[in-house]
């Protein structure tokens, strides 16, 4: 069964299109993972499934509705309150969610050990790029939801918490949650269960990744992109 369902999508910025017909489906608890360089219109499409933006035509059909309250966002630019502390961000967000003040202090203190974060009263401005981006990943996991979108969360991640960060996502999509996720680790993808290849606003490929692979022949997800870029180039 689809979580997401996008149809001939399309959305720019004025005279500028963005998303150029796009199509694109997500199961529900699997993890997708798209992929594609910067300003392929990534970012432009998680907000349209957020419903930040509204599509200029196309259909686009999220568990049958626009999500609400039970929707993780890791945002790629980071969108936290620097004067607040790890912990008033957290209780924030978690109040925001409807969230009992036990509930939050319970993954607050899994969530700081589980993404290697400083102690609770480190206010968001003083700490680094990456610890910030991980409190921002911490927000999106906070309340458990259904369905995650997260753009780029493992960008200045170590190599050791990234694989604990895939374990995660890994085990609770087993657990019914659907993810979207966009990386420029193209290896990353292959753990994905499925991968869309974007390039100018639309899907070259969505598939599994094995699939993607064998399409082109290719041994990496980063020789079969690259094919496919050629061939459009070429068509």
């Amino acid at each position: 069964m689809a979580a997401i369902s996008v149809k001939g999508l399309v959305r720019g910025y004025g005279p500028i299109q963005v998303l150029q017909g796009l199509d694109m489906a997500v199961d529900e608890g699997s993890i997708y993972g798209l992929l594609g360089p910067s300003g392929c219109g990534k970012t432009t499409l998680l907000k349209v499934i957020l419903g930040f933006l509204e599509p200029e035509s196309g259909t686009l059909n999220v568990n049958g509705e626009i999500p609400g309250s039970d929707v993780g966002y890791a945002p790629q630019e980071i969108a936290l309150y620097p004067d607040l502390s790890i912990a008033e961000t957290m209780r924030f967000h978690g109040r925001l969610h409807g969230m009992k003040a036990e509930q939050i202090l319970s993954r607050q203190a899994w969530l700081i050990d589980f993404l290697d974060l400083p102690e609770p009263s480190r206010p968001v401005g003083k700490l680094s790029g990456g610890q910030k981006r991980r409190v921002s990943l911490a927000v999106a996991l906070l309340h458990e939801p259904n369905l995650l979108l997260l753009d780029e969360p493992t960008v200045g991640v170590d190599p050791e918490l990234r694989a604990r960060i895939w374990n995660h996502l890994q085990e609770i999509a087993s657990s019914g949650t659907t993810i979207v996720i966009t990386t420029h680790y193209i290896d990353e993808a292959g753990k994905a269960n499925r991968v869309g290849l974007m390039r100018d606003g639309v899907l070259l490929a969505e598939d599994t990744p094995q699939s993607v692979m064998e399409s082109q022949s290719s041994s990496s997800l980063e020789e079969a992109f690259l094919a496919l870029c050629r061939r459009e180039v070429k068509a």
